[in-house]
């Protein structure tokens, strides 16, 4: 295994119309060259070097880690278990889901933002007053499996997914925990991960060329409300991250996960770690999709910075405690607006004074 596990590359890996074989693996670190967005080099960490390299290895890959947290707010995650049999089901069957006759989705269209199961167009339209090129379906996955009844098997895969994905990003926690000078638990702590809510989201954008230059937009730019969010594709790019003031084309690495930070943890940070803001977009003749697992803190947690982020004398605190739910609801039931929703936790600065 290589001694380092992320990269900042300058070269582009090879590809074809920018997909990947949904089939294809991890590759070793050692066998990685690079993966870039023009001229930008994107941070790919090694989950098996992250916890199971040796001790030189992996403090330097918890440093690596916190570089990735702190300067993108996003990087991919390799050799990190998820199965791609098991990703592949669970694409299949979702996407199933949204061929089945509208009667038969009825029951959770345009449901509300807390309700535990949604399927519908656009982000939330009561409140946005425009639909998005896209089709969705949210589901409360954890501490209990919200799951539409067709079809059938959706159930199994999707408990079997939420699992293997929520045991993933739990370390991932514990990692990040470190790169902050804490303790392995604390972050988990913070926020009672233990009794995390988890939820599910299968996004299908349609084919679409109708848009300026044949491009639209699926989902407008936004930071997730939640704390860690794993994203994969199903081999049509779209996926957009800003960075340093730009946009940027998130290609993968064959079998990796997109990890994007979230609002909670730029709160737990005090303001070190950023929620990255990105966005959906699309354009051609094939439709996209991608699966979302979010976890998040318990819903009556209240978030605030941990204590040894801030100063003694409360110098330099960025935000207040907000209880999750109460944010979640905010930032669900407000049109989109880019980081808008983080300004009812933000603390707000007298600049009057001298």
């Amino acid at each position: 295994m290589a001694g380092t596990s992320l990269h900042h590359s300058t070269d582009p890996i090879p590809c074809t119309n920018g997909e990947h074989n949904g089939h294809e693996h991890a590759l070793p670190s050692s066998d990685i060259g690079t993966c870039c967005w023009d001229d930008d080099g994107i941070p790919v960490v090694d989950f098996d070097v992250l916890f199971n390299g040796a001790a030189d290895q992996r403090a330097q890959a918890i440093r690596d880690l916190g570089r990735a947290c702190e300067g993108w707010g996003f990087f991919m995650v390799i050799n990190h278990g998820v199965s791609e049999e098991l990703k592949e089901a669970m694409m299949e069957t979702c996407k199933e889901l949204f061929s089945l006759p509208e009667e038969e989705k009825a029951e959770h269209q345009e449901a509300g933002p807390m309700d535990p199961i949604r399927i519908g167009t656009g982000f939330f339209s009561v409140v946005d007053g425009i639909r998005y090129w896209r089709d969705y379906l949210k589901m409360f996955a954890h501490p209990e499996l919200h799951c539409p009844s067709k079809p059938a098997k959706l159930r199994d895969v999707a408990a079997e997914y939420s699992e293997k994905t929520r045991v993933l990003l739990l370390q991932l926690a514990k990692a990040i925990s470190e790169s902050l000078g804490l303790d392995g638990g604390r972050i988990s702590e913070a926020m009672d991960l233990d009794s995390c809510f988890q939820i599910l989201v299968a996004n299908h954008y349609p084919p679409c060329t109708g848009g300026p230059d044949g491009v639209g937009m699926g989902l407008p730019a936004h930071s997730d409300h939640g704390f860690l969010t794993l994203l994969f594709q199903n081999g049509v790019d779209g996926l957009q991250i800003e960075h340093d003031g730009r946009w940027h084309l998130a290609k993968p690495l064959p079998g990796a996960f997109f990890v994007i930070a979230g609002d909670q943890l730029e709160i737990v940070s005090n303001g070190r770690y950023k929620g990255v803001l990105h966005r959906a977009v699309v354009g051609g003749e094939r439709a996209r999709m991608s699966m979302v697992s979010m976890i998040s803190p318990c819903l009556d947690t209240v978030v605030e910075p941990v204590p040894e982020l801030v100063a003694p004398d409360g110098q330099g605190l960025e935000f207040r405690g907000v209880r999750y739910r109460d944010y979640m609801e905010h930032q669900q039931s407000n049109k989109l607006n880019g980081k808008a929703a983080l300004d009812i936790a933000r603390v707000q600065r007298d600049n009057t004074r001298a």
